[in-house]
């Protein structure tokens, strides 16, 4: 353990100290975020009723302890002088590093941090995610049971991104993948779902569960031939039922694994269900289909279209969505919800390859959800059609030469895009 980190009992926590670790489950934490300053008494109460007995602490982010020889005379805490009525809130416009308030629907069309900046720390998040993501999929290897505590953080670190700007994790769910593609997939599926799921207001105890039926909805295809996942030509009879197997396989796997809610687990297990009964395993219908599944379903769907993970070659995001429309108007998908996952991405989603009024071709790099229609654009291709030395970024609600976009560009066509510059394939 760091010099910086000291573990306590429950009864040794005093105001101010800063955690980072807890020996209760994280779902069971009373708080959104798993690291946190401890803010007032009725936290300390609300960590007690949970069941917390012993914690691990910061002592260079503790405000109250000047030293580790201060916490050897910490006073145990009496629980009878505790108000549990009414809990301190941090105000999540001056840190949403270790506030535990409800994430808002207004806080993913109103970011504090600019998207350059945010898209540094979503990559990081990603490669720690994917680290932790890999490290369960070993043990599923290994047929060991898996731990969620690893999954943890990056669930808390997801949700404070799309706090701060939720457009850069979402960039990266849009950027072409060579490698790491159930992985991808997983962290991507998790990335939008949390964002819709905030957008509609759900609350933190449903979001972790959320977030967490997300990032294992597909853990069944670690024991399958990833060479299916994202075939992108027509499945086999057979291989079809080798497909049909991950959710089996994933019933069983969760099954071995004691941290895993059960809410975790049905959520889970419904991903390819639909609304009209047409979906797998269980021809579930609408009634039979709460609003988080559908989040998880739709969610799903996006990023498997999106990037050819069945069985079909991957399309434009505004052709993916055109696809889910024309499903709710079919009845497999809740019109409501697309609707939303639409006015979320944009018209023209990130990294949508789009062509101007000027002739000038570029692509989408961040969208403007109150105005949907003037996205900001990177330019790379002139008027007359050949390749800028240097891609212009343009706003294009406060344009200058009031450009606006005439239409969707197929990138996948070389007369389109004869340099391959209109695939964003890293940012």
């Amino acid at each position: 353990m760091s010099s910086t980190l000291k573990e306590i009992s429950i009864n040794e926590l005093l105001v101010g100290m800063f955690i980072v670790k807890m020996d209760i489950s994280w779902i069971k934490s009373p708080f959104l975020f798993h690291r946190r300053a401890i803010k007032s008494n009725n936290d300390i109460l609300l960590l007690k009723k949970s069941g917390v007995k012993k914690l691990t602490i910061d002592l260079d982010k503790s405000q109250s302890v000047a030293n580790q020889e201060e916490i050897n005379t910490i006073q145990p805490v009496d629980s009878d002088e505790l108000n549990e009525q009414s809990i301190e809130l941090p105000d999540p416009n001056v840190s949403t590093e270790v506030g535990d308030s409800e994430p808002s629907p207004e806080c993913l069309d109103n970011p504090v941090v600019a998207l350059n900046e945010e898209l540094k720390s979503a990559m990081l998040l990603k490669e720690r995610a994917c680290e932790s993501f890999n490290e369960i999929n070993q043990l599923v290897k290994n047929n060991q049971p898996i731990s969620v505590e690893e999954l943890e953080p990056v669930i808390d670190d997801t949700i404070i991104s799309l706090m701060r700007n939720s457009q850069a994790l979402l960039t990266l769910m849009h950027i072409k993948r060579y490698e790491e593609k159930l992985f991808s997939h997983s962290f991507s599926v998790m990335s939008l779902a949390l964002t819709f799921a905030i957008k509609e207001g759900v609350k933190k105890d449903d979001l972790k569960i959320l977030g967490l039926a997300a990032l294992l909805h597909d853990i069944g295809w670690a024991k399958l031939p990833l060479n299916l996942f994202g075939k992108e030509r027509k499945y086999t009879d057979n291989e079809l039922k080798v497909v049909y197997q991950h959710q089996a396989i994933a019933n069983i796997i969760i099954d071995k694994s004691d941290s895993i809610p059960q809410a975790v687990k049905q959520l889970m297990m419904k991903h390819h269900e639909r609304i009209d009964g047409s979906g797998y395993p269980n021809k579930l219908k609408e009634h039979q289909i709460e609003p988080l599944a559908r989040i998880l379903i739709l969610s799903d769907c996006y990023d498997e279209l999106i990037h050819g993970l069945l069985d079909r070659s991957g399309l434009i995001p505004s052709e993916g969505l055109r696809l889910l429309y024309k499903d709710a108007v079919q009845g497999k998908q809740d019109k409501e919800d697309v609707e939303l996952l639409i006015k979320l991405l944009g018209i023209y989603p990130l990294t949508s390859a789009i062509e101007l009024t000027s002739g000038e071709k570029g692509i989408v790099v961040e969208v403007n959800r109150e105005k949907p229609l003037v996205p900001v654009v990177k330019i790379v291709y002139t008027t007359e059609g050949n390749a800028l030395a240097k891609p212009l970024i343009i706003d294009l609600e406060h344009d200058d030469e009031k450009r606006q976009i005439i239409g969707v560009v197929d990138f996948l066509n070389d007369q389109s895009d004869p340099q391959k510059l209109l695939t964003l394939e890293e940012v």
